[in-house]
């Protein structure tokens, strides 16, 4: 089709591989992609954002709070006339020669506003919160005064924890925060447990995807 991309890639496992720039290449693709469609009988029901192993809530929490800050600001732009912030709908603007119409600009931002009150309906403010008085798991050497979700007994523990340089090395040199708690099962355990309780949740459907990515391989020819 004389485009730039030759292949689709679908399959969960290497979906990765497009870093966040999935939408860019569908929409570069936008013909191929309508033409594709027509001519297979594909539902779409793959409709998966792959995450790293190790992604802790805290991790999700500050990219969905990220996330509602930018629908924020764009629907601002959005109000002026303005699609900057859009640059793929903006060049297919220039592309017919023509400005978006006023009534299309509307239609995008009822859409970021709907978008805007559904993630505050799933992801709301207390949520947030909740996991500041926690900070502790992630950024142990940011607490200065007692979090109230810690005891006098675990803040005292997590003073001594801080105040150790064998720990601090660690804190340094793990590769997940997970991993870090984890090695302090021994020496502090009542606040190892306390941090991997907190870390315990799935935070993105990651594990779920490869596991069912790895159980559809044994239905193929790779049996």
């Amino acid at each position: 089709m004389e485009s730039l991309h030759t292949s689709l890639l679908l399959h969960p496992e290497i979906r990765w591989l497009f870093r966040g720039k999935s939408l860019i290449c569908l929409f570069e693709l936008r013909n191929e992609v309508g033409i594709f469609l027509r001519d297979n009988d594909f539902a779409l029901g793959e409709k998966l954002c792959d995450e790293r192993k190790a992604v802790t809530v805290f991790d999700a929490t500050d990219k969905v709070e990220g996330f509602k800050k930018k629908l924020k600001y764009w629907v601002d732009y959005i109000k002026n006339g303005s699609l900057d912030c859009f640059p793929l709908t903006k060049g297919f603007g220039e592309e017919l020669e023509s400005d978006i119409p006023a009534d299309i600009l509307n239609e995008f931002e009822v859409h970021l506003l709907r978008l805007t009150d559904d993630f505050n309906s799933y992801f709301p403010k207390r949520l947030h919160e909740n996991l500041k008085e926690n900070v502790w798991v992630v950024e142990p050497y940011s607490i200065s005064k007692k979090p109230s979700s810690l005891t006098s007994q675990e803040y005292e523990c997590l003073l001594d924890l801080t105040s150790d340089t064998a720990v601090t090395s660690k804190f340094k040199t793990e590769k997940s925060i997970s991993d870090f708690w984890c090695t302090l099962k021994d020496e502090f355990k009542v606040l190892s447990d306390k941090a991997n309780l907190i870390l315990l949740p799935f935070a993105t459907t990651y594990s779920v995807e490869t596991g069912f990515s790895e159980y559809t391989a044994t239905k193929t020819k790779y049996r």
